[in-house]
Order: structure tokens, then sequence, then C-alpha cells
């Protein structure tokens, strides 16, 4: 949502519309919002190795044998052949076994083979030369029982992945959130500069002000030109803590700048108005309630809870490769013998010549110590992603009791500043009414001015620190995205 222009350089905008764009435009946001697309890229890609694949191969070679005598007089004449074979399957890559989604393995394949061979001479002296064409055309499975059976490394990678994106889009949404309340924090510390400058300039016209009655007194023999001095000191030490005020205001509003666009040339030179006060609404907060909302919404815990779900893929992996290898197989093919391709061709139809095979492969590693290790690996290292969870769990319930106490001590505070400021404006009211009846001094009232500086710029604080705790509460219980009613995706 754009802001609303109010003049030509400034914008004035709301809380909301700030944290609206930070979710759209905010670097970090963008850029985290890749990942989980990246990681559906990647899993599209394991899933390619249930792809079959066609593999086929042409081949025609020539042999040549010379003649020979045997010792028994025995005479063996030249011979030479010609064999043409064409072969295609369809499987895996590289003329392999193509694999489904259940470990079951299968492999079509076809091959047709003529070949042309020296038979003998016939009465004249010719050579005779006859054909043989032989086609088969058959199907090859294999289906583990054990290792392999319901997890191999292809399915292991699959789940993975998936919880890879689920894991990666609480990321996004980690970072959203974060940015968000980085929003809410900045917009806040905005308005308390803002309120700064103005308290800092009241202190300015204040000291102008006492700094002119002390002339004029200077002036009527009323009052020491040394006196005098005291009053000037304090315009010019209110004049260089109202520029540096001015200066906090410009470099924050550079960071809230930096936090909800991704434009920063084109708006570096608009001024930003928050177009709020700071207030304090009181809130009625249940620990008990806040840790709930923690342990159901905050992201990070909830990675954690995936990336334990991702070890256990691991741990039930590492468990299948520890049985031995038992593979039920099996095939069927049809074979057509005859003196031409097209006729042994037409022999697979009618099933002349069938074959078929079944039986098990089993595979008993002597050794297994690889598997176990990498087995007992797995097992620590779900361990070990358990006593993760538990100390983000933990880290969050103590940082929300802490904020819980901080957003109860900051209410006081306010009540507390509130009243110091109205004690000072009163108290300065009437150390200048007797200033001006002869009894105080300008060293006094100086230094009532500076008590009423103080308490208004502690007010604010407070007022700001009430603010600001709300929001890190709220992030720490993870409501701050539907606080604000942002439904962030990722595109």
């Amino acid at each position: 949502m754009q802001a609303q222009t109010q003049t030509n350089k400034s914008l004035s905008m709301t809380l909301q519309q700030a944290v609206e764009m930070a979710v759209e435009h905010n670097f970090d946001v963008r850029i985290s919002r890749y990942q989980p697309l990246i990681d559906e890229f990647a899993l599209a890609g394991d899933y390619s190795v249930y792809e079959p694949s066609f593999n086929s191969s042409v081949q025609r070679a020539w042999q040549t044998s010379p003649g020979s005598v045997t010792s028994t007089g025995v005479v063996n004449f030249a011979n030479r052949s010609d064999d043409s074979t064409a072969q295609a399957s369809i499987g895996g890559a590289n003329g392999g076994m193509g694999i489904t989604p259940w470990g079951f393995g299968y492999q079509l394949s076809s091959t047709v083979d003529k070949t042309t061979f020296f038979r003998g001479y016939d009465t004249n002296g010719l050579p005779i030369f006859a054909d043989q064409a032989t086609s088969r055309a058959g199907i090859d499975v294999r289906q583990p029982l054990l290792r392999n059976a319901w997890i191999d490394s292809y399915r292991r990678d699959i789940l993975i992945a998936k919880k890879t994106i689920k894991y990666d889009e609480l990321g996004f949404r980690l970072q959203a959130l974060n940015i968000v309340a980085q929003t809410e924090q900045a917009y806040y510390e905005l308005i308390y500069d803002y309120e700064n400058v103005k308290v800092q300039q009241a202190a300015v016209d204040l000291a102008a002000q006492q700094a002119r009655e002390d002339q004029k007194r200077v002036e009527v023999g009323a009052m020491a030109p040394l006196d005098a001095k005291q009053s000037a000191s304090q315009l010019a030490t209110s004049k260089a803590a109202l520029l540096t005020a001015q200066q906090t205001l410009g470099t924050q509003e550079n960071t809230l700048k930096g936090l909800i666009t991704d434009r920063y040339r084109e708006i570096y030179k608009i001024r930003i108005i928050p177009a709020e006060k700071l207030v304090a609404v009181p809130e009625q907060i249940d620990l008990q309630e806040s840790w709930q909302n923690s342990i159901r919404l905050r992201p990070d815990l909830l990675q954690a809870k995936v990336d334990l779900e991702r070890k256990g893929i691991t741990v039930r992996y590492a468990k299948n490769q520890l049985f031995p290898e038992l593979d039920l197989t099996g095939g069927y093919a049809r074979k057509g013998v005859e003196n031409n391709v097209p006729d042994s061709l037409g022999d697979i139809p009618e099933d002349r010549y069938p074959s078929y095979y079944y039986g098990l492969v089993l595979n008993v590693p002597l050794g297994s110590s690889g598997q176990r290790a990498a087995f007992r690996s797995a097992k620590a290292a779900i361990e070990q992603a358990k006593l993760q969870y538990e100390k983000i769990e933990q880290g969050l319930l103590i940082t929300i009791e802490n904020s819980v106490g901080s957003i109860t001590s900051t209410m006081e505070r306010i009540r507390a500043t509130r009243e110091a400021r109205e004690f000072a404006q009163d108290a300065l009211e009437a150390g200048q009414k007797k200033l001006e009846v002869g009894k105080s001094t300008t060293f006094e009232v100086l230094g009532l001015q500076k008590n009423l500086t103080q308490a208004r710029t502690d007010e604010i604080r407070a007022l700001a620190d009430y603010n600001e705790a709300l929001s890190t509460l709220a992030q720490n219980e993870g409501t701050t995205l539907q606080n604000h009613h942002l439904n962030v995706k990722v595109k």
C-alpha cells in the first residue's frame, strides 16, 4: 500500500502502511521468498529419477577366419560372417533398470539379430551362405524385500526435500515476521525522534526567552553581566542538543526507509512523517497464553520441529540399510527364430518360443560396521536436534516472560514520567514567578528548565519503549503478522 502524499517532499504514513510496504519491498523478505521456490525446483529434479529412459543401439559386425589343415589331414575352409544387431529398452539410464516410487525395478527390452554365415560349398565348389534372424521381446523385474524395500536413497532424498521446502517456507515467514517487527520499532523510534525534536526546540525557546529577559535585566542594572552568561551558555547547549536530535531524526528516517523500500534512490529526499502518535493502550497479558502462542506460531520453533522430522527420515533410512539385500526377481520373454527378420518378428505375437524365470537374490555383507556407524550417527543427530528444539522453546519462554515484565514496568514508567513532567512544569512556572519578584536566581530557573526538558524526554521515551515492548512480545509470540492481518506467501 502506498502512503498518501502530504507535500511534494514528504509522506504521511501510518504504521500499517509501513509494515505492508516492508513485506512487499524489503530486500531481506524478497530474498528469502525465493528459497522455497529453489527447493521446489530441486525436488522436481529428485523426482526425475523415476522418469523412464529409452536406450537403443545398432551394430553391424563382420568376421573372417582363415582356412586350415589339421594334423590328421582334415581341411577347414575359410569362413566369414555378417552380423547385424539392433537393441532397444525402456528402463533406467545407461540401459539399467528403471525404478518406481515404491522401489520396484523394471526393464522392457527387445533385440533383433540377423546373421549371415558360411555353411560350406556346393557340388560345384561354390560357397554356400545362410541367414538366421533372431528376435526377442521381454520384461525383467526386481522388487526389494528387505534393504531398500520401504525406503531407499531416492525416497529418502525426496522426503527430506519436501521437509526442506516446509523448513524454508517457515524461514521466509520468520524473516517477514522479524522485518515487520523491526519496522514497527523503527516507526515508534521515528515518532519518538520527531517528538524529541519538539522537546529540544521547546528547550531552545525557553533558553532564548530566558537569555532575552536576563539581557534586559543587565541593561537596567538589575543583573550582573556575568550572571547573564549562564543563560547564554544554556541557550548554546540547548541549540547543540537540538542539532543532535535533528541528526538522529534524519538517521532514523533512513533506517525506516531501508526497511520499507527497495527503491531508495526514489525516496531518499522525501521525508516520512508518522501519521500516528505515541500512546499507551493498557494490555491485559496472559503469560500462559503467550507461551502457547509461541509454541504454536513461532517459525523458528516450528523449523526446529521440521528439522527433527528430517533427521527422523535419515534414521529410518539408516535403520533399513542394516538389513541384508533380499530381492525378488523375475522376467518373461518371447522369442522368434526364422531365416529373415520379418518372420522372426512374426513369431513373437504367436508366443511360439516363450521363456520366463523367477528367483531370489540374497546379499549378506560379512561386515556392516559402516551401516551401523551411520545408524548410530543418525540416532545421535536426532537426539541433538531434540535438545536444540527444547533449547529454542525454553529460550522463547524466558524471553516472553521478560517481555511481559518489561511491558508492566514500562507502563509504570509512563505514569511516573507523566507526573514528573507535570511537577517539573509547575516547578518551572513557580521559579519564573519568583525570579520576576527577585526571590530566585537565573541559575535556579535554568536548572528547572533542564529538569523540564529531561522530564519531557523521559515521558516520550517511556511511551516509545512501551509500544516497542508490545511489538517485541508479539514478535516473540509469533503473532506479529496476524496482528497486522498480513498473509505472507511464497510467490
